[in-house]
């Protein structure tokens, strides 16, 4: 299916994208060190931690914006290409490493478990961020015919998309998030909807994933204003919200699609932003491999050696950032060494795929 010549042209390659996946990928892993409750935090820590726990929830929101931007720009020639390069990209990993997982959880309880293993494995949830790329092939195959559509009819799709993510959000708000109610939650795409229809809208306004000054500002004092409703509802409302299922923290998400993409592109704009952003782009190119592997083997396995049982136990805000430094460059450490050491491997398994060419990528920061 040829694009249409009347819509924009949305670049293979968006060098800000590879930043907000480095970004992101450092808060996706500092989600998953932090599975306590919040009253062992000591309190000098909860309102640095609560800030950072907020934002770290705007990562899952901010990959699936940028698949749904880079959808609409898809140049697939028939669905059944989309499909087959899709299931090389993201099946293919995705099988390997939950079959993986199931074999560490076998190992580590010391037997087959019997039913519980296998009802994990068929809901993807053998090992807990698996949730996301389920959640990712449905928006692939339901929007693909999408990707056509002119900026009107995709911005009554946000449009739509919003309130029922929203009604979706609130009316789990109210609900007791736990067990397999808890898992299927994860895995209801309209939990997520909003934000991969938001991404292919914006891939039409034919200016790159930015904003002007005056949204940027506006969204910016929307993320401040929610921040402090979220500290006072927290404090003096009877708890903090359950993971992803709270209407301020999906409307904080939101603001989050305007601001950290405007922001970026204009730091690649300047030289001292581009420099300064390098070590996030870098990161980018491995944060998929990172996604795949660091729970249950490094957040897990290698954090329960090296920081749990340790002094750090002694306050658990260490404990955690120990948990978050060792379970990240471990997983980095690995997710690198086997993209240099074995490129195919990497790029079959943990979906690292090779730096493109400097005149491609000068090309696609141009365009942007």
């Amino acid at each position: 299916m040829a694009t249409s010549p009347a819509l924009p042209v949305v670049p293979r390659h968006v060098a800000s994208f590879d930043a907000l996946r480095g970004f992101a990928i450092v808060f996706v892993v500092y989600l998953h060190a932090y599975f306590s409750p919040w009253e062992v935090t000591p309190e000098r820590d909860k309102l640095a931690m609560h800030l950072v726990h907020l934002f770290a929830h705007t990562a899952v929101p901010m990959f699936l914006f940028i698949s749904g931007y880079l959808l609409a720009g898809d140049r697939s020639p028939s669905f059944a290409t989309f499909v087959r390069r899709k299931v090389l990209r993201i099946g293919v990993p995705m099988l390997f490493w939950m079959t993986a997982a199931l074999a560490y959880r076998v190992w580590d309880a010391g037997g087959w478990a019997g039913w519980p293993l296998w009802k994990d494995f068929l809901l993807f949830n053998i090992s807990g961020q698996f949730y996301y790329l389920v959640v990712l092939v449905v928006f692939y195959v339901a929007f693909f015919p999408l990707r056509q559509w002119d900026g009107r009819r995709l911005s009554l799709l946000a449009a739509v998309a919003f309130a029922a993510n929203l009604g979706t959000v609130a009316w789990y708000q109210e609900s007791t998030i736990s067990g397999d109610f808890a898992t299927l939650a994860y895995r209801n795409p309209l939990v997520w909807v909003f934000f991969v229809a938001f991404g292919m809208a914006v891939s039409r306004r034919g200016a790159g994933p930015k904003w002007g000054a005056r949204s940027v500002a506006v969204a910016a004092a929307v993320m401040a204003v929610l921040f402090s409703v979220y500290l006072y509802q927290g404090e003096r409302g009877g708890g903090f919200p359950v993971s992803y299922f709270s209407v301020d923290v999906f409307l904080f998400s939101c603001a989050a699609l305007v601001v950290y993409p405007s922001v970026l592109e204009r730091a690649f704009r300047q030289a001292r932003g581009a420099k300064a952003l390098a070590p996030a782009t870098w990161l980018g190119r491995f944060a998929f491999g990172i996604y795949l592997v660091h729970l249950p083997f490094f957040v897990g396995y290698v954090t329960d050696r090296l920081v749990s049982g340790s002094s750090l136990n002694d306050d658990y805000a260490q404990l955690m950032n120990g948990i978050f430094v060792a379970g990240f460059v471990s997983s980095l450490a690995f997710v690198v060494g086997v993209s240099y050491l074995f490129p195919r491997v990497a790029a079959v398994l943990l979906g690292v795929q090779p730096r493109p060419p400097r005149r491609e990528a000068t090309a696609a920061r141009a365009a942007t």
